[in-house]
């Protein structure tokens, strides 16, 4: 499995951070469901996979302490993930069914419906995306991809839910 976490997923990965792209940052001026959908289609293959582990880069600034508190996200969150906006990069590794009604719940519905840690580092950009066969693979392959990644990119900050 681990070999195939980092064809997938990690070796697509890259190493600029958004400062440094020369792509369009697609949910910095727009979290539409059809500009999720935009940042998702080249991440599709047409395999009959049917869970996604998914690797967003978000904004190192971050929301302020008091909005993301005011969302419902608790003190010890705040605390917990303080200093990812200090790193290099900040990215965040999930796993989804519906990989685009997910991170429409990351942009649109943070602290609530979305994760804690997107409430207070919201995402800029989709990185990659990998498909897997069932829950437990993907399950798998999302903590494989953290481990993988920050064992790639030590002075990144990566966030996963697992």
């Amino acid at each position: 499995m681990r070999d195939e976490v980092q064809e997938r997923i990690v070796e697509g990965i890259p190493t600029e951070t958004y400062h440094e792209a020369e792509q369009i940052l697609p949910f910095k001026h727009d979290t539409s469901r059809s500009t999720i959908a935009s940042a998702l289609l080249p991440h599709t293959t047409g395999e009959p996979r049917t869970y996604a582990v998914y690797v967003l880069e978000c904004l190192q600034n971050g929301t302020g302490a008091a909005t993301v508190l005011s969302q419902g996200v608790s003190t010890t969150s705040v605390s917990r993930y303080g200093d990812a906006g200090e790193c290099r990069r900040v990215i965040y590794v999930g796993m989804a069914k519906r990989v685009l009604d997910r991170i429409d719940q990351h942009l649109n519905k943070p602290g609530g419906e979305g994760a804690y840690f997107t409430a207070l580092y919201p995402p800029i950009r989709v990185l990659q995306v990998g498909w897997f066969n069932g829950k437990e693979q993907a399950q798998e392959a999302e903590r494989l991809t953290a481990d993988l990644l920050e064992e790639k990119f030590p002075a990144d900050f990566i966030a996963y839910p697992g």
